[in-house]
């Protein structure tokens, strides 16, 4: 009996020196399979390229067009499948902790007129329009500069006069990021710049690229941390864990003055008034007015960004601010970080300047956080994708 009592006691005792053994049930990644076929004759597509977008979890099609996708961090994902010849049908999906969902999806034969991919007088316009679209779509940040368009050949460019700009992709662009270490596939679905504002959507999945050596693995996972770092996802998932002093960030509120400016009505906010939890784990509703001034203390400007935001007469700031407003009241975050609703919300200052060059899988974490997610699981529980 003193055995026992002993025995449970020490047990007791490691629980609550490690809470993260009480909760490691609720970190638990989901699971996902499925089936691909033809939609008019039922034949197995075999070769299917099926991901979640913006992660870096992916995978082909067998022979029987059966696939698995493992280690799926609870959130909101969107489930793509691309196959040359047929229509791609994303589908949205919410994954909660430990979840098992099975799929089976009817793809639809599509003609396509190949020759128009690379057909076409790709002349100096053009060249200039490519230019012009790498600087707002991968971004002007020193990222960039190691950031290429392997195929830009396959985009188009539409430009009015009044100052509308606008591009479509007649194939997936294949992106090569050697400042992140990440080739990404992205199928882009719209994308629009006028005035100051430029916006897209499209769905990317990412692959690590393999080191050369030693030295270029450790600058790619020091990029990468510094990438993460006071991004919009480091700032939710800070918001959402109640560590935005612990995490770096400083948070204000701005309200519209009668004159238009934001900056005359800024004051400090308390950030529990503004977020709460939905009671679906660790789904979070986020509300406010006006726009949110979001400090990051712990890195300074890139060298790029006074030139970017036209403020050329000083040098780089020792902190990073940005704006966010909502475009639509209020808007959902993931437990990855992410906003659920498509351009839910405008960003301003800084992370405006971060684009596509800047940005980390949604799936992404630094080896080294304080941050409790539902993202972070012990991969020696679950086995790779296939």
């Amino acid at each position: 009996m003193r055995s026992y009592l002993t025995t449970y006691l020490l047990f007791v005792i490691c629980l609550a020196a490690y809470p993260g053994i009480l909760s490691a049930q609720s970190v638990m990644p989901a699971f996902l399979e499925g089936r691909i076929v033809d939609a008019e004759t039922g034949e197995p597509l075999r070769g299917a390229h099926v991901f979640l977008s913006g992660t870096q979890i992916g995978t082909v099609t067998n022979p029987s067009g059966r696939f698995q996708l493992n280690r799926i961090p609870a959130g909101s994902h969107r489930l793509v499948v691309s196959f040359i010849g047929y229509e791609r049908d994303p589908v949205d999906m919410i994954f909660r902790a430990g979840e098992h969902k099975n799929v089976y999806q009817r793809l639809k034969p599509v003609v396509y007129e190949m020759d128009e991919i690379y057909a076409g007088n790709l002349d100096n316009r053009w060249e200039r329009h490519l230019d012009r679209f790498k600087r707002l779509f991968l971004g002007e940040s020193t990222l960039a500069d190691s950031t290429t368009i392997v195929n830009p050949e396959v985009l188009r460019f539409e430009s009015r006069w009044w100052g509308r700009f606008t591009a479509e992709a007649l194939a997936p662009l294949q992106i090569e990021n050697r400042a992140l270490g990440y080739r990404i596939t992205y199928y882009l679905d719209e994308f629009f710049h006028s005035g100051s504002r430029t916006r897209w959507t499209g769905d990317r999945h990412f692959v690590e690229l393999s080191p050369a050596d030693s030295t270029q693995a450790a600058y790619w996972k020091e990029n990468r941390e510094k990438a993460f770092e006071g991004s919009l996802r480091h700032f939710f998932l800070s918001l959402m864990d109640h560590r935005l002093s612990a995490e770096g960030f400083l948070l204000y509120s701005q309200r519209q003055s009668v004159h238009g400016d934001f900056r005359r009505n800024t004051f400090r906010t308390n950030p529990e008034r503004i977020i709460q939890e939905t009671g679906d784990e660790r789904f979070f509703v986020l509300n406010f007015s006006g726009r949110l001034e979001i400090i990051y203390t712990e890195q300074g400007e890139d060298s790029r960004y006074p030139r970017w935001n036209r403020t050329i007469t000083r040098g780089p700031a020792r902190v990073q601010t940005s704006y966010l407003q909502l475009n639509k009241r209020p808007i959902t975050i993931d437990p990855n970080g992410e906003i659920v609703e498509t351009y839910g919300a405008t960003r301003f200052g800084y992370y405006s300047f971060q684009r596509v060059a800047d940005k980390t899988p949604k799936d992404y974490l630094p080896e080294e956080t304080s941050l409790i997610t539902l993202t972070q699981i012990n991969s020696d529980q679950i086995p790779e994708n296939n």
